[in-house]
């Protein structure tokens, strides 16, 4: 695997102008697919889709509950004329200073609006009845109650206000229409307001009410910016020269609030910590250009994830896109761990050799991890997979190529001067009995408390709400009367007809709930705008009420007591010509064209959708009466509670689903590259405990866990599990060479948590409560990865492996406690003898080395006595001494051995650990007792003379296993053949 990067970088050595113009194309086409790349900001996206969920997203998408503005003003003592002055004044200088930042201005109705009204409802007259007004204009028809009306419509006409009220009297003497007005007021919250002016106050003349609809939507943050500051400027212009004041409040104040707070946030709290992050990797790898190279494959990583979401997007999630700006924290972890090893060791071959795989490994563990989150549906988190999985492969490619190419390594590593890092990164943690007793205890606390987690579905507390803001909202709240617990019902179809069908039966069922006190108050148009069948069914209901006989009898009452009080007989001639009409059906658009019912606010329509909306006020919320609302087709409930259960309830048990993929893919990927279970599962072991001791600690200090925190979870697996795979292969390499390793491994964790601390944890010190949910996980998940790592899982190798090795066992494995000790294994011992090589690099070359010679191997012991002393020279990876030492422990084996590489392999085996096996560099000075010689390959001149000399003196027998060596004089010397086969030579002495 090393070996592809090591050609990589010859050749980019070699051919420096092909490696930059590559670079350059990378950067530039990188670069120019960034800059296309269009960016959406629906924070829904997020969400993982479900029946319930779209329908409430594409509700959502519909409908504009937070969008408005509401201004209130408001006077100490009741005074109606200086608040419609005020808002007269308000309303004049919103039009002419900041009229491109307004769609509308609400709450006063024009002197012609009311008129309006009047004659819609007239001259539509039966769709705005029902069968209780039936019942009413029945009992209007008795002669007494027609006398009595006409009573007081003379008596109207001759008062000052008869020019007014003239026409009403004339054109509906029965005043049938004002049962039809009734039902606007349904589309009311509450009675808690009057007209003075056109103007819309509170009954106690105290306060009057505006509603501004900006042009731009809550998210577009620059724009709205703007508009509040004008607003600002104009109101406290106004309210400086005014003995009222105004207060607003409205959801764009919160979205621009949040914005600055979190820009706020972000640049402080980053440009310190990047600040500190820069001084202290120059003051660690004394060189100031290293900061900067360390980002360059991040940078990269990202540019490629961007350009590959362009190619088969054309647009990605900006969330998604901010959350992966913490891969940072993940990728750096590639080019920190290549600059420590470099630092330490500046022999390229060497340097990939250990860091290629554990790299690699790390990346492909992790973005397998976040390929997981495709399981999802949620389009934010699938462009969050793909980017993250993207992001750390490419820069773990880019880190192995480039870094070694640009970093200048010093050119006597051992002179490199230790740091407080260093000197951090050489303790054995694990050997601290105090730090692995705590590591324990806290895992244990952990398994009773790691289950209390909460999931906080309130997506409202992860806004920053300043004081300011939530006082004007109190304010504004209680004079508009929605102090009260306040739901939206949206009725909602393919068109809208089907949307005011459903919406006419919520509104019969709202009735009843008012009527039954279930609901404090309800707004609706569903007394008002009727479906097509609807009004076709009010309609014969008129047509069925008015009888001709009906009708005749009313026409003479109505002559008959007019004349009485002077009438004119055609003064209800406009009365007479409305009770023959022909009604027929009318359409939305005619409904919209009566301004001042205000419709817009209640519909809204596109092509394949359309909803109408309903407001329900609680004195307390009632679930089970919004459950039994929802229960109606295409009915559904929009209250913030309930609202976030529905989009996140799922989120919580999608999450448990995600880590379960995860791990099992994360499992199957470490399997594949150290083809070990036992090593997969302890590479993964300090996940798990690393997850219950953070669930354990969030618990106990009542952490909870949010739709964006839970995510964040999935980066610091991703962390963790780097860690975890450093640690496993310094383990390793200890194991296999015998040489430290463990200090190089942990300087590049330490640094990678001081880089994650220091970029994400210092949102700790945010305002915004988003920020801060994210950096308490991220630094509680960081640190306690580390420590597991450190401690723990060191710990545990120690523990399976070193120490046995110490006691002359082999490491620990499965195949140990399952594997039966056959007849093949007492004869040949392969499992002892594998077992000295299992875990290590040369695995495969030992074995297949010792399945090719055990038959010459158990030959060779056969001519091995107990207690002798025996010499053996140059032998492969030390198979034949460990096999004849475990054949014949009682036996001395000494094996000299020149090769410095085999010598290592030979010495690390944990059967080297034995007094009674030695292997050794230098060529043994004296042969005391040894009586037995094996020579495995001819010796250089020199030793061949010396051992020559020592044979002479001291051998009883030799076992030549090589055909280059001359052994004919051994004759001269009284020794006999007593074995030649399989390329074995076996001479023994005679007496």
């Amino acid at each position: 695997m090393h070996t592809l990067f090591l050609r990589l970088y010859y050749f980019f050595r070699k051919q420096k102008a092909v490696g930059f113009l590559l670079l350059a194309l990378f950067v530039f086409a990188g670069g120019y697919f960034a800059s296309q790349v269009q960016l959406e900001e629906d924070v829904t996206k997020l969400i993982p889709a479900g029946e319930k969920q779209d329908v409430l997203r594409k509700v959502l998408d519909h409908t504009e509950f937070s969008d408005k503005l509401i201004i209130a003003i408001s006077s100490e003592e009741r005074d109606s004329e200086a608040l419609t002055q005020y808002a007269n004044q308000l309303t004049d200088s919103l039009h002419s200073k900041i009229p491109e930042y307004l769609t509308k201005i609400q709450g006063k109705v024009p002197e012609e609006g009311i008129l309006e009204v009047y004659d819609f409802v007239y001259q539509n007259l039966p769709l705005f009845l029902n069968t209780k007004d039936y019942d009413e204009i029945e009992g209007r028809l008795v002669v007494d109650s027609i006398r009595d009306r006409l009573e007081k419509s003379y008596k109207n006409l001759i008062s000052p206000t008869g020019f007014v009220t003239k026409q009403f009297i004339f054109k509906d003497p029965l005043s049938i229409t004002n049962l039809g007005l009734q039902k606007l007021r349904e589309l009311q919250v509450d009675g808690n307001f009057k007209i003075y002016n056109n103007y819309l106050i509170t009954k106690d003349e105290q306060h009057l009410l505006l509603f501004i609809t900006p042009k731009y939507s809550s998210s577009e943050t620059k724009n709205n910016e703007v508009f509040i500051n004008e607003l600002e400027q104009i109101v406290s212009g106004l309210n400086r020269n005014s003995k009222v004041s105004a207060q607003y409040f409205g959801g764009v104040l919160y979205a621009i609030a949040n914005a600055n707070q979190i820009k706020k946030d972000i640049q402080i709290t980053l440009s310190i910590a990047f600040s500190i992050l820069f001084i202290l990797l120059i003051f660690f790898y004394r060189k100031f250009y290293v900061p900067l190279l360390l980002f360059i494959p991040s940078v990269f990583g990202a540019l490629m994830a961007i350009s590959i979401l362009y190619i088969t997007k054309s647009s990605v999630s900006a969330i998604s896109l901010g959350i992966g700006a913490i891969l940072l924290g993940i990728s750096l972890d590639y080019a920190l761990h290549i600059l420590t090893h470099f630092r330490n060791n500046a022999n390229v071959e060497s340097l990939y050799k250990d860091v290629a795989k554990p790299i690699l490994m790390s990346s492909f563990t992790t973005a397998i991890a976040f390929l997981c989150l495709l399981f999802l549906k949620s389009e934010a988190l699938n462009d969050l997979g793909i980017f993250a999985a993207v992001s750390v492969v490419t820069a773990s490619v880019f880190a192995l190529i480039l870094i070694p190419q640009f970093y200048k390594v010093p050119q006597d590593p051992r002179g490199v001067k230790s740091n407080w890092l260093d000197k951090i990164a050489a303790k054995r943690f694990y050997q601290n009995k105090f730090l692995v007793g705590g590591v324990i205890l806290l895992f244990a606390g952990g398994l009773f408390f790691f289950n209390s987690v909460k999931f906080n579905e309130d997506l409202s507390q992860l806004n920053y709400e300043p004081e300011n803001i939530k006082l004007a909202e109190e304010h504004v709240k209680n004079i508009s009367g929605k102090a009260a617990k306040t739901t939206y019902l949206v009725s909602y179809g393919k068109d809208i007809e089907e949307a005011l069908e459903q919406n006419n039966e919520l509104y019969q069922e709202l009735r009843l709930l008012k009527n039954e006190n279930k609901i404090k108050s309800f707004s609706s148009i569903g007394g008002v705008v009727l479906s097509t069948q609807t009004q076709n069914e009010k309609i014969e209901n008129w047509e069925d009420f008015w009888t001709s006989t009906k009708r005749e009898n009313l026409k003479e009452n109505l002559l008959r007591e007019s004349a009485e009080l002077g009438f004119k007989e055609k003064s209800f001639t406009r009365f007479y010509k409305q009770l023959n009409k022909d009604f027929s059906g009318i359409f939305l658009d005619d409904y919209r064209n009566v301004n001042t019912l205000y419709l817009d606010d209640f519909i809204n329509r596109s092509p394949g959708f359309a909803t109408v909306t309903s407001t329900v006020s609680f004195d307390e919320t009632q679930p089970e009466v919004l459950k039994v609302l929802e229960e109606n087709k295409n009915i559904i409930a929009i209250d913030r509670k309930q609202m976030n259960q529905d989009f996140l309830g799922n989120l919580k048990s999608e999450f448990n689903r995600l880590i379960l993929f995860s791990v099992l893919a994360v499992f199957l990927v470490l399997l594949f590259f150290y083809r070990s279970l036992l090593l997969s599962l302890l590479t993964l072991l300090p996940i798990a405990i690393t997850w219950i001791i953070a669930l354990g600690i969030m618990a106990i200090f009542d952490i909870q866990f949010n739709v964006l925190n839970i995510i964040i979870s999935t980066f610091i697996f991703g962390l963790g599990l780097d860690y975890s795979i450093f640690i496993t292969n310094a383990c390793l390499k200890e194991y296999e060479t015998g040489k430290p390793a463990l200090q190089t491994y942990q300087a590049s964790i330490l640094l990678s948590v001081l880089t994650t601390l220091l970029g994400i944890g210092a949102l700790v010190f945010a305002k915004h409560p988003a920020l801060q949910s994210v950096s308490i996980v991220s630094v509680i998940g960081v640190l306690t990865a580390m420590i597991v790592a450190f401690v723990l899982q060191t710990k545990i190798f120690q523990i399976l492996f070193f120490n046995r090795k110490k006691n002359v066992k082999p490491a620990f494995s499965f195949t140990s406690i399952f594997k039966g000790k056959g007849s093949k294994e007492k004869l040949y011992f392969q499992q002892k003898v594998l077992s000295n090589y299992r875990y290590k690099s040369i695995y495969k070359k030992a074995k297949k080395e010792f399945t090719i010679n055990r038959e010459r191997f158990l030959i060779i012991s056969r001519f091995i006595e107990p207690n002798e002393k025996v010499f053996l020279q140059n032998t492969y990876l030390g198979l034949l001494p460990v096999f004849l030492f475990l054949k014949n422990q009682n036996a001395h084996f000494t094996v000299f051995d020149p090769n410095e590489e085999n010598l290592e392999i030979s010495k690390n085996t944990f059967s080297a650990n034995s007094e009674n096996l030695k292997f050794q560099k230098d060529f043994p000075s004296e042969f005391k007792d040894i009586s037995v010689f094996i020579i495995a390959k001819k010796p250089e001149v020199t030793i061949a003379e010396n051992l020559k000399d020592a044979i002479k003196k001291n051998a009883d027998k030799v076992i030549i296993l090589t055909s280059e060596y001359e052994s004919r004089w051994l004759i001269d010397y009284n020794f006999e053949i007593a074995y030649r086969q399989n390329d074995i030579l076996v001479l023994k002495r005679m007496d």
